[in-house]
């Protein structure tokens, strides 16, 4: 399998203010073609942006988002720890006046801190929270397992850590999707058992529940075969679990697969879209899939030579949306990204039944962090710069969510400071991400 580095913190430094007004601030950039397509025009002259000022220390990163039951954002990320031995897992909830103060959710030494593997949180009606992380399982590179900590007290303490893998062996175990079932938790993972040993076997994809005291229940088996380091994402109807994942099958072809779980059973699976990528190793790259107005649609990263009857040399996103509920009919895939995607893919559903999607897309020989509204079947809107970011592994995963009040939250690791990262975030009110279809080329 192919796996990277872990985040190197020997580069941290504080960053200041006027870095971030820097890094958020719009300028006008020219358009970019797709070869003969309908020109995807940037337009970062309307987007408002608000900066959110997050109590990250230097070094931190890893941002992580989800919501609550009320629309309310959760903030997670990952940042070392001030007594200088390991690293810490904090927490922090969006109000009126911006994040809350942090609170600690974990705290650890030999933590596995991967720049794709990386902590969520989940809530429940109630308000039980839930976060998850990695720690080691022994002193081998690839060998960690997940852990689980659950607060009834909106995080003024927390469990003792819980293991929901039934597995100890010294493989991997993570790429987590964490979600509020009912009065439980639901859990997705990568989980690595069946290649201990060198068996020769795949990486497989498993799942379980945690209610709110901690109880685990039964470790299933979902796929016995997927790509070996790809976040899964997860979406959450009622009892009814979608989740899509990277696939792999034994011609190394590496596209994106669906299931639907019910009642602790698969009733459902198939492809979200033929590519036909062909990829010995793991790209890591994952999809990302979320619900609108109770369609629920998925985003991903394809390397494969042609997209869509085209070459594309660099690869693409995609998107499409799922019609019906066995997810067996979908709308025809467009294509998201602005020419040079390098991928790492959210979604946040919207009320009235579009998208924003968020991307990483190669500028040169820098990257930039972009958002764009996207409705299933309708011209593409133009696309918008939240941030400069380095290209390679230390960027991460910008991540996305949808609040109540009119606006999605974005999260990334900025890179464009002197020796080291920290965890950033701003608002984007609705009514300033485009909404209009771009105009033709011709």
């Amino acid at each position: 399998m192919v796996m990277q580095p872990v985040i190197d913190r020997s580069r941290y430094f504080l960053l200041f203010p006027v870095l971030l007004i820097f890094v958020v601030c719009m300028m006008g950039e020219p358009l970019l073609s797709l070869s003969d397509d309908a020109a995807l025009k940037r337009d970062d002259s309307t987007l408002r942006i608000e900066p959110l000022r997050v109590s990250a220390l230097p070094g931190s990163a890893l941002p992580n988002l989800t919501v609550d039951a009320t629309g309310a954002a959760l903030l997670t990320w990952v940042e070392p720890d001030p007594d200088g031995k390991g690293d810490r897992l904090q927490i922090a909830t969006l109000g009126k006046s911006g994040w809350s103060e942090p609170v600690t959710a974990a705290r650890g030494v030999g933590w596995f801190v991967n720049w794709a593997d990386f902590p969520s949180a989940a809530v429940l009606d109630d308000g039980t929270i839930a976060v998850h992380w990695l720690d080691r399982i022994s002193a081998e590179t690839y060998s960690y397992g997940v852990k689980v900590s659950i607060s009834r007290d909106h995080g003024k303490t927390w469990s003792d850590p819980i293991i929901p893998h039934r597995d100890s062996s010294s493989t991997e175990h993570g790429f987590v999707a964490l979600r509020p079932l009912g009065d439980r938790f639901f859990l997705a993972w990568l989980d690595g058992r069946a290649m201990a040993g060198g068996s020769g076997k795949a990486m497989t994809l498993r799942a379980t529940t945690i209610d709110a005291n901690g109880k685990r229940g039964t470790d299933r088996l979902l796929d016995d075969r997927v790509c070996d380091c790809c976040p899964v994402d997860v979406v959450v109807d009622g009892e009814q679990i979608l989740v899509t994942y990277r696939d792999r099958d034994f011609l190394e072809v590496r596209d994106i697969s669906w299931l639907k779980d019910v009642d602790g059973k698969v009733t459902a699976r198939g492809l979200v879209h033929e590519d036909g990528w062909v990829q010995e190793g793991c790209p890591v790259n994952g999809p990302a899939v979320s619900s609108a107005a109770g369609k629920n649609a998925v985003a991903w990263y394809t390397g494969a030579q042609r997209v869509l009857g085209k070459p594309s040399p660099q690869g693409a996103v995609l998107g499409v949306q799922l019609l019906d509920d066995s997810q067996t009919g979908s709308s025809p895939p467009q294509r998201l990204d602005d020419g040079r995607p390098i991928g790492r893919v959210d979604l946040a559903g919207l009320a009235d039944g579009s998208f924003v999607v968020c991307w990483i897309e190669r500028e040169g020989d820098d990257a930039q962090v972009r958002v764009r509204r996207w409705t299933p079947g309708k011209p593409l809107a133009s696309s918008h710069r939240i941030a400069r970011v380095d290209p390679g592994r230390i960027s991460g995963f910008p991540r996305i969510v949808a609040v109540t009040n009119g606006a999605v939250i974005v999260a990334w690791t900025a890179t464009k400071v002197e020796g080291g990262t920290r965890a950033m975030t701003v608002r984007l009110p609705l009514a300033t991400v485009s909404s209009t279809p771009e105009p033709d080329n011709d």
